[in-house]
């Protein structure tokens, strides 16, 4: 029927007409309608007919055409010139737009008409929006408007781009047919505005590029972790280590033994008739959990797969399997095989085996139990294997424990070094001030930091960023050290060093008697704490007012960090994670801060040839650890003492020559030579 009337309407022609009323069954030929529905519904369609059929019986009206109103609009120059202004330019975007429109003579609906001419049409009302400052331009073709006028008006290119709310915000509207719909979200901050207009070729140089240094970090460690994350074969116990919907859990046998191990470890005194040696605190128990669940997970992945394993049946998987040689070997050839050469995981690996087969404090050793749980596993575990190890346990333990020995000395002998932590940050290194270097981060994120009025939780983020980088380099300290500060507002009472030991956490506290915010950790809380930087002794540093740290904090304390909480419950730590949602944990674990603080140095960090944006040519994406070479290496290049370089990560010399110090040759050379060269500067 609603086709049947836009024809009439098209025609020009009223229905068909039957005394005084309509020809039903002509309408029901017409629209293939059955006359008995058009009947039932008669009553309905009866206004909407008679409405018709007036319409049409109009005479047509004729307007005489509308004589333009105001004077004719003149032609608009390509480049008026502007009057004096002796006000300073102003840095938000809006005030800058509107004071460059009254220099130049513009208006909205002229500079709307030139923009048109120009192949740039655009709304009044979004001109009108900028200039009100309840919009501010994202899109590219908004863009392209800023890049328009600043050529129209002479002024210098990304003069606006520099005054927007959000100056960092990835430009929305590019078309990104290259790019997989998965990838464009995370890619889209790291492409140039004009990605779409480049030629194919370039479009994949700069993908290639972006996916190598940003993404991967082009390191070969990085590509075999690309490569290893891909074909995951570790097991996870519930309970002790998060577990995922696409994780493999280990079978309940397996999981009770390690979290008795686990228990065994982590405890305050040994269970009565049991000895050990050393205590786990939470993180290493889930550390050593992780380990056993990808030696274990290896042996169960099957043969054809991604991770080539044994395939052997998990369920009858035990850790009294730890005691029997030929099964180590085989886990380090297929180790190698999968890597290419031994690392330093295969030497610790060993290292925990043979701690857990030691005469008087292994676990295994005090776990004769464990044999009965044994079955076979043909090439590695034969019968006649099981029923010695379970004749004699104790000297099974020992045998391991000699054999273990002798692999690690080898093993020493032929690992590398695969996971090189001074790469990355090789051009932060290199440089005169590592320090100084490096700080170019968090002042480049400061200089991209939206308007929290308008952006009110980006701005949040970026303050939260800026204090990571900024603490880490005030601090030095390890990354759970760092992500489990605690904070006490200032004016409240700060918790004292019994509370601070039994949570193994420092504080950020607000100091009276030195007037400023302090840091105070209990030696407890630190991974080396019987070192002899400690020596029994608490950590205290007040943190130096310099460059607005001060400002920051309070900032960030009093309106940025509620924000990212969002009413969640407040885990009492400095640093705390954006919530999407109150429910959930706000603290960071040690993945979740890894994976922000390499957020901000893909942003923020990496110079990016294509955009403009980062601070630093040639770094590549790394973790908060980094931190604490920089650090080390700052004070090596200026002072050349271990010792002074210890004391900036509390640490040891040793420890610092060993695993924190690049103190090059070059760098050497170059601080002798400055107290050489002083003698050929006196006059005398």
């Amino acid at each position: 029927m609603s086709d049947y009337l836009q024809q009439l309407v098209r025609e020009g022609r009223a229905p068909p007409p039957r005394g005084r009323g309509f020809d039903w069954r002509a309408i029901a030929a017409a629209t293939a309608i059955p006359l008995e529905s058009l009947q039932r519904a008669r009553d309905g369609l009866l206004p909407g007919l008679q409405a018709l059929r007036r319409e049409l019986r109009k005479p047509p009206r004729l307007r005489p055409p509308r004589p333009p109103r105001g004077r004719p609009c003149g032609p608009i120059e390509d480049l008026p010139p502007a009057a004096h202004d002796p006000t300073p330019e102003p840095a938000a975007f809006h005030l800058s737009l509107a004071r460059q429109m009254r220099r130049h003579g513009d208006t909205v609906h002229g500079l709307t008409r030139w923009l048109r001419a120009k192949g740039h049409p655009t709304a009044r009302g979004t001109l009108k929006a900028w200039l009100r400052g309840t919009k501010a331009p994202r899109h590219r073709d908004s863009l392209a408007v800023l890049a328009r006028l600043e050529t129209r008006w002479g002024l210098a290119a990304g003069h606006f781009r520099a005054r927007l709310p959000h100056p960092g915000r990835a430009v929305a509207g590019q078309r990104l047919e290259a790019v997989p719909e998965s990838e464009r979200r995370h890619l889209a901050w790291h492409l140039p505005e004009d990605f779409d207009r480049r030629p194919a070729t370039e479009q994949e140089e700069i993908l290639a590029w972006v996916h190598r240094v940003i993404m991967r970090g082009a390191t070969d460690y990085r590509r075999y972790q690309a490569f290893a994350v891909r074909a995951r074969y570790g097991l996870r116990f519930p309970g002790l280590q998060p577990v995922g919907e696409a994780a493999r859990l280990a079978p309940p046998g397996l999981t009770a033994e390690v979290e008795a191990l686990v228990a065994f470890k982590t405890a305050r005194f040994a269970p009565v008739g049991l000895a050990r040696e050393g205590v786990w605190s939470a993180a290493t128990a889930g550390q050593k959990a992780t380990h056993l669940g990808l030696f274990f997970g290896a042996l169960a992945a099957a043969p054809e797969g991604p991770a080539r394993g044994y395939g052997a049946p998990a369920e009858a998987f035990t850790l009294a399997m730890l005691v029997f040689p030929r099964l180590w070997d085989w886990h380090l050839a297929w180790r190698e095989a999968r890597r290419g050469f031994f690392t330093a995981w295969e030497y610790d690996m060993l290292a925990f085996a043979r701690s857990l087969t030691a005469a008087q404090t292994g676990w295994l050793t005090q776990s004769p139990q464990l044999a009965q749980r044994l079955s076979p596993l043909p090439g590695l575990i034969e019968a006649s294997d099981i029923a010695r190890a379970q004749a004699d346990w104790a000297r099974a333990c020992a045998d391991f424990h000699r054999h273990a020995g002798v692999r690690r000395r080898e093993i020493d002998r032929l690992r590398r070094v695969h996971n090189d932590p001074f790469e990355p940050i090789a051009p932060v290194l290199e440089a005169q001030s590592p320090l100084g270097e490096y700080r170019k981060i968090a002042e480049e994120v400061a200089r991209r930091r939206p308007c929290p009025r308008r952006y009110p939780l980006a701005a949040a983020e970026a303050s939260r960023a800026v204090l990571m980088i900024r603490l880490g380099l005030h601090l030095g300290f390890r990354q759970r050290n760092l992500r489990e500060l605690l904070v006490c507002r200032r004016g409240a009472r700060p918790r004292s060093e019994r509370e601070l030991a039994e949570l193994r956490r420092g504080e950020l506290r607000w100091s009276e008697r030195a007037g400023g915010w302090e840091v105070f950790a209990p030696c407890l809380a630190f991974k080396n704490a019987r070192s002899s930087f400690f020596s029994g002794r608490p950590y205290r540093l007040v943190l130096p007012d310099v460059a607005g740290l001060y400002d920051e904090i309070e900032a960030y304390l009093a309106e940025a960090r509620p924000r990212l909480l969002r009413g969640a419950d407040d885990p009492g730590t400095f640093f705390v994670k954006t919530m999407k949602s109150p429910n959930g944990a706000a603290a960071y674990d040690g993945t979740a801060f890894y994976q922000a603080w390499r957020w901000i140095i893909q942003r923020h960090g990496v110079f990016n040839p294509w955009t403009g944006r980062g601070a630093i040519a040639g770094l590549l994406p790394h973790g908060p650890h980094s931190v604490r070479d920089v650090l080390a290496a700052h004070v090596l290049k200026h002072t050349g003492s271990f010792e002074l370089a210890s004391y900036a990560i509390q640490d040891t010399p040793e420890t610092v020559a060993r695993h924190y110090g690049r103190f090059l040759p070059q760098d050497k050379a170059e601080l002798a030579g400055r107290v050489l060269n002083a003698a050929w500067s006196d006059e005398d």
